[in-house]
């Protein structure tokens, strides 16, 4: 290896998988470097410090977001993207947190954001409201996929699945009648797909009521 310079994305990668292992505190000049094998002065010549590594590490999640042109109604185009966004995040729960509460301050990142606009201004949205959508479809995913990630990794701050199982299994149907029986029918899936559904329904509607 050149211990001049190194490809951008592999210190992209290697801060990724030191995230996706033990979090956000594992992340650092010399942890990247001993990952990838090359001195700190090389990596701080992509990152010049642990924030430019977790902006690098972000980078590499939203690029997996599959925003390629598809030949289907834009209501589908817009589920598609969005369940591409969610499955990225439950790829990476130990980043899922630092994603929801870390702005975007790169132009690769901001890509995937334009990208999306796109979509949003072509069938009739206004920029100021394209905007708008894309944030609230941004916290719903986020939020949802957060949820999910609870509920599966106790070493996240969450419960043990198996806890969680036994609890809902459980609950006084005498006392709590409704929530007995919703707890034994949880499917993240089809409650991902059903707000989704609720937004673009409203988004529909809109443009309807907004076209001349």
């Amino acid at each position: 290896m050149n211990e001049g310079s190194i490809n951008p994305e592999r210190v992209a990668e290697a801060a990724l998988r030191l995230l996706d292992a033990a979090g956000v505190g594992a992340v650092s000049l010399t942890a990247v470097a001993s990952e990838l094998g090359c001195s700190t002065d090389v990596v701080r010549c992509v990152a010049s410090d642990a924030d430019g590594l977790l902006d690098l590490a972000c980078d590499r999640i939203y690029s997996e977001v599959d925003l390629r042109p598809l030949d289907v109604p834009w209501p589908e185009r817009l589920r598609t993207y969005s369940r591409s966004f969610r499955q990225a995040l439950l790829r990476h729960p130990r980043a899922a947190t630092l994603m929801a509460t870390r702005p975007i301050v790169s132009i690769s990142s901001m890509a995937v954001a334009e990208r999306a606009l796109a979509e949003l201004t072509a069938v009739g949205f206004s920029p100021e409201e394209a905007n708008r959508t894309l944030l609230v479809i941004v916290s719903f995913v986020t939020g949802h996929a957060l949820t999910e990630i609870g509920s599966r990794h106790s070493d996240l701050g969450g419960h043990a699945a198996t806890e969680v199982d036994s609890f809902r299994r459980t609950l006084p149907r005498s006392e709590l009648p409704l929530s007995a029986r919703a707890a034994s029918h949880v499917d993240r899936d089809a409650e991902f797909e059903l707000g989704m559904k609720l937004i673009i329904d409203g988004l529909e509607r809109k443009l309807l009521h907004s076209s001349p």
